[in-house]
């Protein structure tokens, strides 16, 4: 069922890179930016950084769904950087039929996979299969 699953996920989802010009300042090891997209689902999970500055070990700290703010962690303090950030984003908008069949597809697939015994054994019982 997992490969279902991830398959209806990389469907209904794309990548999204934004790129911040960011500059910590002396003691500071972290900052803030805003995604121009929401997070698909809010999965922190996806979220993947790329910084130009070797030092950096940028890690995700908080995200507000609502404000699309993203805190980062783990930056070289007093520093200038171009930070990338890697994501997922819807790939169809919330209000198309596609999504909202693909919000219902698991549990769909769910249902066929759970039938299926069953459905096998009353077909055995009934001499139809």
């Amino acid at each position: 069922m997992i490969p279902i699953s991830e398959a209806i996920y990389d469907f209904g989802t794309d990548v999204r890179e934004d790129t911040f010009n960011v500059t910590t300042g002396v003691g500071e090891s972290s900052t803030n930016v805003v995604l121009v997209k929401q997070i698909y689902d809010d999965d922190v999970a996806t979220l993947m950084f790329t910084s130009n500055v070797t030092t950096d070990n940028p890690a995700y700290s908080s995200y507000d769904s609502d404000t699309r703010a993203l805190a980062v962690s783990g930056l070289t303090a007093n520093t200038t950087r171009s930070l990338m950030v890697d994501y997922d984003v819807a790939a169809f908008s919330s209000t198309s039929a596609i999504d909202i069949f693909l919000g219902k597809l698991p549990f769909i697939w769910m249902i066929c996979v759970i039938a299926l015994a069953p459905a096998a054994l009353i077909a055995i019982f009934t001499g139809r299969g």
